[in-house]
């Protein structure tokens, strides 16, 4: 994943280096865990995210894959 540190300023108390993804990767990212949840919230057979079916589980590794 492209990563960068940047400082974050917390106000009054001293601040802190926060890990901040690249943009894209972000996105890539947002709309695989998006379609993940919009599948699993949906689909009969993931029974409302309590399990996984196989679509959800590929749905997951791309979502895990976009992390990387």
């Amino acid at each position: 994943m492209s990563v960068r540190r940047e400082w974050r300023d917390s106000g009054s108390a001293s601040g802190h280096m926060q890990t901040v993804a690249a943009s894209g990767t972000y996105n890539r990212m947002q709309t695989a865990y998006r379609a993940y949840i919009d599948h699993a919230t949906t689909c009969d057979g993931c029974g409302g995210g309590e399990r996984r079916c196989a679509e959800a589980d590929q749905l997951w590794r791309t979502y895990r894959a976009a992390r990387t």
